[in-house]
This record gives C-alpha cells, sequence and structure tokens, in this order.
C-alpha cells in the first residue's frame, strides 16, 4: 500500500477526541474505536483524494471536515457554495462534488484532485489504531488486527462479526501466526509474506492471509498498515 499523507501525532490526536466515550470494557472499546463520531452524532467518514502530484485525507462530518494534509491539519466548518459542498476557514478550502475535489492551502491550489474509493477503508483502519488489515471473497470478509487491543472478523458479509483478544504473534515459515482463544471462540490467524491479488478487484497486497475460526477457514490477502 502506498503511504498515505500523515499530520502526525496531532492528526491522531484529533481523531482520538472525535470518538464517542470510553466504554467499560475491552470489547466495548473496541467497538466505540469501530464506531467513531464527529460532534452530535455526526458519523466520520474516511476520504482519500488524489491530484497530480499531491493527495490528502479527509475525514468528514455533516457540517465540518478535518483535512489532512502531509504536514498539517485543519479543521474546516462548511459554508455556501454555488455547487458541491464548500468548506474553509481563512486559511485552507475544500471543495467537492461527486468524485472530484480541490484544495486551496494559503496561496497554493491542488486541482483536479479524485476520490479514491479504494483506499478509502485502509485509511480509516490506520487512523483507528489497526496495525494489520485482511479482506477475502465468496463470501465477503475483513479482519483488523489491533495491536495489544483486538482482533475484529467481519464476515459473511457483515452477518458474522467476531471479536477476540490480540494475541502476541509466533513466527512461523515465512511469517507469523495469531492464535486466541476464549469461551466462545477458537480463531488462528496466518500470515506469509507472499504476493497476493484479490480475486474480485485484482488488487495486490503483501500479504496471503488464512483465518480459522472455529474449524471455519477463510482466504485472502493483507497489507500491514504503518501508524499515525
Amino acid at each position: 500500500m502506498t503511504r498515505l499523507p500523515e499530520g502526525g501525532v496531532l492528526a491522531a490526536s484529533i481523531l482520538l477526541l472525535l470518538l464517542v466515550g470510553c466504554a467499560g470494557t475491552p470489547e466495548q472499546a473496541a467497538e466505540a474505536d469501530a464506531t467513531a463520531t464527529l460532534p452530535a452524532g455526526q458519523p466520520i467518514k474516511t476520504l482519500v483524494y488524489e491530484c497530480d502530484d499531491f493527495e490528502f485525507v479527509v475525514s468528514q462530518g455533516d457540517e465540518q471536515v478535518v483535512v489532512h494534509t502531509e504536514d498539517d491539519y485543519r479543521v474546516l466548518p462548511q459554508v455556501r457554495a454555488a455547487s458541491g459542498a464548500r468548506y474553509e476557514d481563512g486559511h485552507m478550502l475544500f471543495w467537492s462534488k461527486g468524485s472530484e475535489a480541490s484544495l486551496q492551502v494559503g496561496e497554493r491550489r491542488y486541482s483536479g484532485c479524485q476520490l479514491n474509493l479504494a483506499r478509502a477503508p485502509w485509511e480509516e483502519a490506520r487512523r483507528r489504531g489497526v496495525s494489520f488489515r485482511a479482506l477475502g471473497q465468496e463470501p465477503g470478509w475483513v479482519l483488523e488486527i489491533q495491536p495489544e487491543r483486538h482482533m475484529l472478523l467481519d464476515a459473511d458479509y457483515g452477518g458474522l462479526r467476531v471479536l477476540m483478544p490480540t494475541p502476541e504473534p509466533e513466527l512461523t515459515d515465512g511469517g507469523e501466526r495469531y492464535t486466541a482463544v476464549t469461551e466462545a471462540h477458537q480463531m488462528q490467524v496466518d500470515i506469509v509474506l507472499e504476493t497476493c491479488a484479490d480475486t474480485m478487484s485484482g488488487a495486490v497486497y503483501r500479504n496471503r492471509v488464512t483465518v480459522n475460526l472455529d474449524g471455519r477457514v477463510f482466504r485472502g490477502c493483507g497489507d500491514a498498515l504503518e501508524p499515525l
């Protein structure tokens, strides 16, 4: 995966401030991480825009956005626009309509930027502290691993959702293995450093992944995510 622009520790901090209040148990806290919101219950939507020689990330709510560039981040309120959606604060201006956007930072303007929908869920996971993400098809499934916290398997196109504590990984021949056991489930995740192509999109990843949940096997591809 191409490294995305970061706003550093401050950029991560603002998203943490936007999270819903922490719940009492680790499982509840993990669920809160996965449902971050802006004030007044506005849902966060992470968007990745690519320009000719520049890219930026937007965390979008109903009435404001957080724009993350390589060396800055800013919270922009929504203002009136003749068309599309416009957000600005006097120094930075973000405008979008459909899949196209433009960004102005001071005197510099980036136009013709295009939304990359495929990268958005990976970037959103990274900003929630996920260190590894994998996916597979038929049926569709997604695995997210947060170090020292939890592993979340969302399978059967959302029909199956299992949260397990993240164990210390064991080194294996060509990769690593995570084995977690609770009263309800047993999960083993094998990650092998081997080029892997998604069967539906054709996207290429650096790792081949096998998830065994209570004897049911899911196969797919994944990548490590760089921390903020």
